[in-house]
């Protein structure tokens, strides 16, 4: 308070002190979209149309027409025979039988919804660090395709991640961002901050409803959640399944993931295929490590179990990569990393010697290596972009409402008029497929180093 002999202490200029902010921003989210830009720079992309009808066999009925049709020779023929070539029969012939699986497209959006005071108070550079409208255009688009990224992972069910067995999951045992959560979850990053998810107690089930997800912790593997999570039917449990809001929750309802195709035996669908009618030619090669540790022998066992589905001088061999987590890469990188010989004779100063490289080894058995952080843990899939495609009906970007209008206002639903708040999309139309399942190979339960 003024007073007599008051010194001018920091609290009496206060209201005249400018503010000061550091140049960079922080951005602590993590981003990824490895697999999905190298199948998009390695394997083909095709434009496709949506799912159509057409007239059926069955008078005034409709039959739906396949957008995007994946042809195969599923079985060969001219088999050999032995004769004596003195006047005896050389038998019948045979001849190859194709078959043409299908597949459409699925579409995607993510909303981005700004209002009109936090877009004008941010709008020039002596009001703010940066326009909002602009950077979020930018995050929007990292974030769309993590979700794309997240789907390429699985099994065309719409499937995210399924909680452990070993997991903690509590509902409604606190409050705001950290209402509820999931720790231990097998892989965090597969989710997004602020995402809905839906549960499922099972693949093709009835939902248990959804949650909206606060924050993602892909350090320690933990969703938290600003919601209860939903108990319709029971309460969200380990054993459940977090899935992409707006799915079926089926297997074929959604994104075509590399578990679609990466898949042993003989059962179930694939590409509207049955796979028992085709025993082996829609199963892909194995090797299940049972918790043991990756060893060097195992990239050369996926390749011989591959050259035996196709042999050994099949072209789909030449282009395969090795699709990994961090997990593996530490894993292989530790077989090798005291694996060296240095002369210290050579070497001056007196300063030890650093044996460790800047950087993990990028090649396995001489094959690149392509490291995702969406990766399961625990497997590696063998990929090659020769035999994979994506069918787009619409590449991923900025939805557009017509007549080039991107941004459009938000409508009140309770007045019927509009909020000063206005909203953009970014969206996609697409879907990914394999050819033949027998080029390709995957490894599980690899042991997960700690880390």
């Amino acid at each position: 308070m003024p007073g007599l002999n008051n010194p001018v202490v920091e609290g009496a200029v206060e209201g005249v002190e400018l503010e000061a902010w550091a140049k960079q921003v922080a951005d602590p989210i993590y981003s990824s979209r490895t697999l999905y830009q190298r199948l998009k720079s390695g394997a083909k992309t095709y434009p496709t149309s949506n799912i159509t009808q057409r007239p059926s066999t069955t008078a005034g009925t409709m039959a739906s027409r396949p957008a995007f049709n994946i042809p195969m020779r599923i079985q060969s023929g001219a088999a050999t025979v032995q004769g004596t070539g003195n006047g005896d029969s050389m038998g019948r012939g045979s001849g190859s039988f194709w078959i043409s699986g299908d597949i459409a497209p699925v579409f995607l959006f993510s909303g981005t919804e700004i209002t009109y005071l936090a877009s004008m108070a941010t709008n020039g550079k002596n009001r703010a660090l940066f326009s909002v409208r602009a950077q979020e255009l930018k995050n929007s688009l990292d974030v769309f395709y993590r979700g794309i990224e997240a789907l390429f992972q699985g099994d065309s069910s719409g499937y995210l991640d399924q909680i452990p067995s070993t997991a903690t999951v509590s509902s409604s045992s606190g409050s705001g961002a950290q209402t509820s959560f999931i720790s231990g979850m097998n892989n965090a990053n597969q989710f997004q901050d602020q995402q809905i998810v839906q549960v499922f107690p099972s693949e093709g089930g009835a939902t248990r409803g959804t949650a909206t997800i606060s924050f993602v912790d892909g350090v320690s593997n933990t969703l938290y959640f600003s919601t209860a999570l939903p108990s319709t039917g029971g309460a969200t449990a380990t054993g459940d399944f977090l899935m992409v809001a707006g799915c079926s929750g089926a297997v074929g309802g959604s994104i075509a993931g590399i578990k679609t195709y990466n898949v042993n035996g003989n059962s179930g669908n694939v590409l509207g295929i049955a796979r028992a009618n085709y025993p082996s030619r829609l199963s892909t090669p194995t090797i299940n490590l049972s918790g043991n540790a990756l060893n060097p022998a195992v990239p050369y066992r996926i390749e011989i179990q591959i050259q035996r589905a196709l042999g050994p001088e099949a072209k789909e061999l030449e282009s395969m990569f090795y699709y990994l987590g961090p997990d593996q890469q530490l894993a292989w990188n530790n077989l090798t990393q005291n694996v060296k010989v240095v002369n210290a004779q050579e070497v001056k100063g007196d300063r030890e010697l650093d044996l460790i490289k800047k950087y993990m080894p990028d090649t396995i058995a001489g094959r690149e290596m392509v490291v995702g952080f969406n990766q399961t843990p625990g497997r590696i899939d063998v990929i090659s972009p020769a035999t994979w495609g994506i069918v787009e009906l619409k590449e991923p970007s900025i939805y557009d409402f017509g007549n080039g209008n991107t941004v459009m206002p938000v409508v009140d639903t309770v007045t019927g008029g509009y909020l000063t708040s206005f909203i953009f999309y970014y969206n996609c139309c697409i879907n990914l497929f394999n050819s033949n399942m027998r080029a390709a190979g995957y490894i599980t339960n690899a042991a997960v180093p700690t880390i």
